[in-house]
């Protein structure tokens, strides 16, 4: 029995390893091709889709590099005004604040990294898409672009079937 729990859990190691390092995005990810249509024309990133409260609540924290075309998408139900922090992200960051038609409402530019300060988006906001600093004005992003075809949160999972039979005993 000991002689395989070595192996299972260098192997464990390894896999986490390179699940978490490498070039900024993290394999296993959701990621998506996705367009913005601006007075500029079209660009194209590369985003990682931010679905779920954990993915959103750990977004960019601890990354050093995000390639010039990469960012992540943050899709939140229902559109709101969304509350974005800078507390644990040491690179600047560009957010782009899109409505639930993907209309561009407005940016925050140059985000202060590791700043504790929430950056407040404006009502009705379903999309924040966090680029690298710079990107918005270099590509003259401003409101009125459009994110095109944004992506729709996933259908809801029923539970396994295991969970759902599953009665909770009373206390002894």
């Amino acid at each position: 029995m000991r002689r395989l729990l070595l192996p299972l859990l260098l192997a464990a190691a390894a896999g986490a390893y390179f699940l978490y390092a490498g070039d900024g995005n993290r394999a296993g990810e959701d990621v998506r091709e996705i367009a913005i249509e601006s007075d500029g024309g079209t660009h194209r990133f590369k985003a990682e889709l931010a679905l779920t409260p954990e993915r959103r609540r750990r977004g960019l924290m601890h990354r050093r590099e995000l390639a010039p075309d990469a960012g992540m998408l943050f899709v939140f139900d229902p559109p709101g005004v969304q509350a974005m922090w800078m507390q644990d992200t040491p690179l600047s960051l560009d957010m782009l604040f899109f409505d639930d038609g993907g209309a561009l409402l407005s940016v925050a530019r140059d985000t202060v990294p590791h700043s504790p300060r929430q950056i407040l988006s404006p009502p009705d906001t379903r999309y924040v898409l966090e680029l690298r600093a710079g990107t918005a004005r270099r590509l003259g992003l401003r409101p009125g672009a459009r994110l095109l075809e944004p992506p729709a949160l996933p259908e809801p999972r029923p539970a396994p079937a295991a969970d759902r039979d599953r009665s909770v005993a009373p206390p002894p």
